[in-house]
């Protein structure tokens, strides 16, 4: 008996000293995540960023990745089903994300399962193994905000990332204080204002009695924590897409492994912000960017800058600068009201033909039909001509539908390619719309691709967090091969609409030679039919081509042109952050002056079709009306 309670003593012992260690983070993160077993397969969820208090309802776009470990400690290969969150019977609503992956026998592996941006339904990940009976689940937190049934009161916060360096107490209590006290004097002198106005008494709390309220200086801000050191980052672009910065030290920029490093860039390429802890940025997020004249870089869609200037290397510098600077929000929930002919069109249901087939069909069915049937005495003929008029009747009204609309789907494209030719990537933002007259199937879109299903407006839509999703639908997606939306993301005869963004490794170019008569001949290797092509060479002068087929080798003529100082660096930048990408597309491809558009090395072509973008849907034809390269010529400075 003793020795039982001696047992029992030490265990707890061990076990409030272990917690006591993963408190104060002797363990680190990776001790911290809990294993299940499935047979054979160990699995555990890697450390996800956790929401800060001040990170309000979460946030709405990009994928959240959820990264396990699976250990298979058996002597055979076993296939895994991951799912994420695990289907409960009675949801109706989110999207459930799965993957099936071998592991070999004494193989370790990590795999990503990407949630969209939709809600959960609950944080468990379900790990089943082929030939095992019984799943289990792990808890995976997610950074989404649960579903609510009504206008958030919330304002859309900047979704910030905050590395391990940063300090916990961000701000320091130091400034804090200071703040408080900069508030206070705020309230004092626009209190004082207010009693000089209005009289004695009036200025507390601006003359309804009540206390001023003065909202945090980051209140629009979403702050989310990693605790995993940057070695261990995802190097997927996609896990950093549902946060607008990243936040992180000029030593850990350094720590970064090539792949957490590319991956990184990929984020900023996609429109995405890097913040940097020091008085510089690194030159591996520096090449080939412009600068923006205060220290920063222009890089791709996105922005990089260094947020300590000389002199200053204090944490709450960094945290000053962040609450005063522009963080943009990316907000692809919402469908450009006017589609001004480059994406599908709502359709509307032809009621005047409906409506006098069934006006006929009342009057054969009814009174005509019995009017004869009494002249030729044949009542009891009723007993089948009903049954055989109204089954007549459903064919035409479904042949009058077919009639109107056809068999296949529709589907319009709009894209817009930045072609960075010396690093060999492309940044392509755009839009995918189709419309269904039977239901569609799945789509299929390449793992490197960040999509977000955009509501219209016609339809009942829940609110989860700062975003949105239809009301009553459960949607499916498979990482297993490539990103296959399965079902529930398009409805028959619904106008569906997709708003995207990817980075990914290219090899399209156009290959530029100067001649000796001042012309330019170039060779179309941009895989598709050049419609209309403007280019400035290094020195400034404009030269235009028209009609380039795929391959083919064209001399471009100078124009009366040049380029003008009104150029800025950041328009790729001011296009990505407008809510409006199509309206930004349609006046690009009818500006006939690229003068204001373009830089030195860089060029503007407009594409019958774009080889950035695949075809999503099989078996429905896709019109590109917009497809449009912007190019930064190989071994040129980028001269946006």
């Amino acid at each position: 008996m003793a020795a039982c309670l001696g047992k029992r003593k030490s265990r707890r012992i061990v076990l409030l000293l272990a917690m006591a260690a993963l408190g104060m983070g002797w363990l680190g993160p990776a001790a911290a995540v809990a294993q299940e077993r499935v047979g054979d397969i160990v699995s555990s969820v890697l450390s996800v960023p956790a929401m800060d208090s001040r990170s309000g309802e979460g946030t709405n776009h990009g994928y959240v990745e959820q990264r396990v470990r699976l250990k298979n400690t058996g002597r055979k290969d076993h296939v895994v089903h991951l799912s994420y969150p695990k289907l409960h019977s009675g949801v109706d609503h989110g999207v459930v994300a799965t993957r099936s992956v071998r592991v070999a026998a004494g193989q370790e592996v990590v795999v990503s399962v990407y949630q969209p941006p939709r809600s959960v339904s609950n944080e468990e990940l379900e790990v089943r193994v082929e030939g095992v009976a019984r799943g289990r689940t792990i808890h995976a937190p997610s950074l989404r905000g649960y579903h609510s049934y009504g206008w958030s009161s919330d304002p859309v916060k900047a979704a910030v990332l905050l590395s391990r360096a940063v300090p916990r107490d961000f701000p320091s209590e130091a400034e804090k204080e200071k703040q408080a006290a900069e508030a206070a004097n705020l309230v004092a002198e626009v209190e004082e204002e207010v009693e000089v106005y209005a009289g004695p008494g009036m200025g507390a709390g601006m003359g309804t009695g009540m206390p001023v309220e003065v909202q945090s200086p980051d209140a629009h801000l979403a702050l989310f924590r990693s605790e995993l050191p940057v070695a261990q980052w995802s190097p997927n672009w996609l896990g950093y897409s549902c946060f607008d910065a990243i936040l992180c030290s000029t030593k850990e920029v350094e720590e970064m492994p090539p792949p957490v490093q590319l991956a990184v860039r990929r984020f900023i390429e996609c429109g995405g912000m890097l913040l940097v802890h020091g008085q510089e940025v690194p030159a591996v997020f520096s090449e080939n960017g412009v600068s923006d004249g205060e220290g920063g870089y222009f890089v791709g869609m996105g922005h990089v800058l260094p947020m300590l200037h000389a002199g200053s290397d204090d944490w709450d510098a960094t945290y000053r600068k962040l609450v005063d600077l522009r963080i943009d929000i990316y907000q692809p929930d919402e469908r450009p009201a006017n589609l001004l002919d480059l994406l599908v069109a709502e359709t509307t249901v032809p009621v005047r033909g409906l409506f006098l087939l069934i006006l006929v069909f009342g009057v054969v069915i009814g009174p005509a039909n019995l009017w004869l049937l009494s002249r030729y005495r044949r009542r009891i003929w009723l007993w089948w001509n009903v049954p055989v008029i109204s089954f007549v009747t459903c064919l035409l009204v479904f042949g009058y539908s077919l009639a109107s609309e056809g068999w296949a789907g529709r589907g319009k494209t709009a894209s817009l390619t930045l072609l960075d030719e010396s690093t060999r990537r492309a940044t392509t933002l755009g839009y995918v719309s189709y419309y269904n007259p039977l239901a569609p199937g799945g789509m299929r879109f390449d793992v490197e691709t960040d999509v977000a299903r955009q509501r219209t407006g016609t339809h009942h839509w829940r609110h989860y967090g700062s975003g949105w999703e239809e009301d009553g639908d459960l949607c499916f997606v498979d990482w297993t091969n490539d990103q296959y939306m399965a079902s529930g993301w398009m409805k028959a005869r619904i106008p569906a609409y997709f708003q995207f963004r990817k980075n990914a490794d290219r090899r399209e170019r156009l290959t530029v030679e100067p001649q000796p008569d001042g012309t330019l001949k170039v060779v179309n290797a941009l895989g598709a039919d050049i419609e209309r092509l403007h280019l400035a060479d290094a020195s400034g002068h404009l030269f235009e081509g028209r009609d380039i087929p795929a391959g083919a080798e064209r001399t471009l003529s100078p124009t009366d042109q040049s380029l003008t100082d009104e150029v800025k660096p950041d328009r790729m930048r001011v296009l990505f952050t407008n809510a409006n990408w199509l309206s930004r597309f349609h006046e690009l491809e009818l500006r006939r002056n690229p003068a204001t558009v373009l830089g030195p090395g860089c060029y503007i072509a407009f594409l019958d079709r774009s080889p950035f973008v695949e075809s999503p849907l099989e078996d429905v034809v896709s019109e590109h009306s917009v497809a449009i390269v912007y190019g930064i010529m190989k071994g040129q400075e980028d001269g946006r």
